[in-house]
């Protein structure tokens, strides 16, 4: 069983995985002499998870007083359009290097083009973009996190049932990957079907009337709900409430790993979830590397483990919001 622990020690220590640069020495300052400025361009902070790794990267700036004289963020409030504006506005500020979570990979090709023009070095954290345009990618494995899912649900749910899934952001990485990932494991058994799948963005409020609808079409149909992040399933963990559904009557299955599925998941209301590292503070970390000219590796895939009733008291801390 890997422990809140190990989880937090593979997070520190990946940075110093295999897949570093073969570059022989490190140059000095390629970017330009420190105190260096880095700015972030975040989808939206109207997200506890997405809030959290833009926190947890300024937090960590802080430890380098010596290195890093600024940190700024912008918020595209979930438009690629704002996003793209956000990153030239950051790059007519001169920052020494972005930090991007994007909004959706093929949307915002033209930002990534226009950093590597400016001669800016980039990190990305948790959804991809078309192309190896940058200098590392941070994020957990999201085919990887949908196959585990899968597994588990098909393991405990049974092989018959009927089921629905609340998606994420169309067209961002992590919904087709958690999409296919959770498809491969439960793809040709008969007794399986998915009788629908709406599109919530990674968001609470907009998962509660989809739920809604579907009590209504669907009621007494189905027997698991399959959620890209934990907001979507809590949003319709209250609908069910509401409804007047016990724990347990339905298998519920989420991802991200935040405080609140962790105690949902004690309350007998939610089934699994999985841990997904921000990566903000580790993202931050590497970024000074580059900076100085440190050899990096090009992609950094954080550890996902399957949280269930079985491991949730190891990682269940009240007074944190994640694990990380």
């Amino acid at each position: 069983m890997t422990t809140r622990r190990q989880v937090l020690s593979l997070i520190a220590s990946t940075a110093m995985a295999v897949g570093l640069s073969t570059s022989a020495m490190a140059q000095d300052n390629p970017y330009g002499s420190p105190p260096w400025t880095i700015g972030f361009s975040q989808d939206t902070m109207d997200h506890p998870w997405r809030a959290y790794m833009v926190t947890s990267a300024e937090a960590q700036a802080a430890k380098y007083p010596d290195l890093i004289k600024e940190f700024i963020y912008t918020d595209a409030g979930g438009s690629n359009e704002k996003q793209i504006a956000d990153i030239e506005d950051l790059i007519s500020r001169g920052v020494d290097l972005i930090m991007m979570s994007p909004r959706e990979a093929q949307a915002l090709v033209p930002s990534v083009d226009a950093i590597k023009a400016a001669g800016i070095p980039l990190v990305v954290l948790d959804r991809e973009v078309v192309g190896d345009d940058y200098n590392v990618f941070i994020g957990g494995n999201n085919l990887q996190i949908g196959e585990e899912l899968g597994k588990y649900t098909l393991a405990n749910a049974g092989n018959e049932f009927k089921y629905l899934e609340i998606e994420g952001i169309p067209g961002a990485t992590p919904t087709i990957q958690r999409h296919e990932g959770f498809a491969s494991q439960i793809e040709g058994e008969a007794g399986i079907v998915r009788l629908d799948a709406q599109p919530a963005n990674y968001d609470l409020a907009p998962a509660i009337p989809i739920v809604e609808d579907w009590l209504t079409k669907y009621r007494g149909e189905f027997q698991v709900i399959y959620a890209h992040n934990d907001p979507m399933i809590l949003g319709a963990i209250n609908v069910l409430k509401e409804a007047g559904y016990k724990p347990g009557d339905v298998f519920l299955v989420g991802v991200d790993g935040q405080r609140e599925a962790f105690e949902a998941i004690k309350d007998g209301w939610l089934q699994a979830t999985a841990i997904y590292a921000t990566g903000g503070a580790l993202g931050l970390d590497i970024a000074v590397r580059v900076l100085k000219g440190e050899p990096v590796p090009k992609r950094i895939i954080t550890e996902t483990p399957v949280i269930t009733p079985d491991n949730v008291d190891d990682f269940y801390n009240a007074d944190s919001q994640y694990v990380r």
